[in-house]
């Protein structure tokens, strides 16, 4: 028998023929639809291979509804289905390679999950990025406070690292003593005595140190079921609840948690903007994709007949594509850089590997 992969995809707001076309661009196989309880009436999407998660949660961008609606669409899956291996997913996604290739990976890797995730403390740099979020509830004056330090440490427009699908903050060498440096050297002062609980408790502690990732993994069957597992005790049931983009610190913590196999994550991530965000993909970074080695790519266009979206649907033998490869970069676009998507070895291409110390 086969692999027996179910997706989990997870709709708000997104047009219904974005949805449909990526349905139907994983047919036969079983896609688990949680749509936001605000837009269940509003979406009647009917395909063989389709069914929805029943009691829908309504969820937001990075907020706590949004994790626990994660978890409720694993959970459904696994009740309903006899799946072997769970990938999630969103609208802005689509699969870059043959199914066929996908399944032929799970079988060949020895690991349980596939994720990118990273230490929140492995380096300074990595902790300014992130601590702010970790350790305060959102929406607070210490969270302000907190993020307004980042600031001061990283100064006016610090350079963005792409690495393991995240988008990682540089602190530009200044000189040591300088109005600048004081402030940044007080806002690491700051963050370190937040993650030590000085300003509020918070779910870390020695035995579970916080990590970050992107939000869309995949995992075989009994990782799955270890996970739920354990989201059903604490702290995870209500210590990480308040935190501002909660499901990139919970899952990415909870998977490092279960003490399970970890591989590089199945999807390649466009490059982020200043505020963190995922451009859109065009044509232009369909070579570095198609080279990139990974079988899904987010974020691409909603519209259905956007050229990048044709085109890697003609890849895995979907639809014919309405736009040539070779076509020039409509004017106004991002430049695609090699460096700005990762290789299958979760590292930006042409980018030398973080050293990650301890702090």
């Amino acid at each position: 028998m086969g692999m027996r992969i179910v997706f989990g995809l997870m709709a708000s707001h997104e047009p219904p023929a974005a949805v449909a076309q990526l349905v139907d661009a994983l047919a036969p196989l079983r896609v688990v639809l949680h749509l936001d309880a605000a837009r269940a009436s509003q979406l009647k999407l009917e395909r063989p291979n389709l069914s929805n998660v029943p009691h829908a949660s309504a969820t937001g961008w990075g907020n706590w509804g949004f994790t626990r609606a994660i978890l409720r669409t694993v959970r459904h899956a696994a009740e309903v289905h006899d799946f072997d291996y769970f990938q999630l997913l969103s609208p802005s996604c689509l699969p870059i390679r043959p199914i066929a290739d996908f399944r032929a990976h799970i079988l060949q890797e020895r690991v349980d999950i596939h994720a990118d995730l990273i230490p929140v403390e492995c380096d300074n740099d990595t902790f300014m990025t992130f601590g702010y979020r970790t350790y305060l509830p959102g929406s607070t004056l210490r969270f302000r406070l907190l993020r307004r330090m980042r600031g001061w440490y990283f100064g006016a427009r610090p350079p963005l690292v792409q690495y393991h699908s995240l988008s990682l903050h540089r602190r530009m060498p200044r000189p040591a003593i300088t109005p600048t440096a004081l402030g940044g050297y007080a806002g690491l002062a700051l963050t370190r005595l937040a993650a030590h609980g000085a300003f509020g408790a918070h779910p870390f502690g020695p035995a579970l140190r916080p990590r970050i990732g992107s939000t869309w993994f995949g995992a075989h069957r009994h990782a799955c079921e270890r996970m739920l597992q354990m989201s059903e005790e604490e702290p995870w049931s209500s210590g990480f609840k308040h935190l501002h983009l909660v499901d990139e610190t919970l899952l990415a913590t909870l998977i490092a948690q279960t003490g399970l196999r970890i591989g590089t994550s199945n999807h390649a991530i466009s490059r982020f903007d200043g505020q963190g965000h995922p451009r859109v993909l065009t044509l232009a970074d369909m070579p570095a994709l198609e080279a990139g080695g990974r079988f899904f790519a987010r974020k691409f266009a909603l519209q259905p007949e956007d050229a990048a979206r044709q085109l890697a649907l003609e890849w895995v033998g979907v639809a014919p594509s309405q736009a040539p490869l070779q076509a020039l970069r409509p004017v106004g676009q991002w430049p695609v850089r090699a460096e700005d998507l990762v290789t299958a070895q979760g590292a930006p291409i042409g980018t030398p590997r973080l050293s990650i110390q301890p702090m």
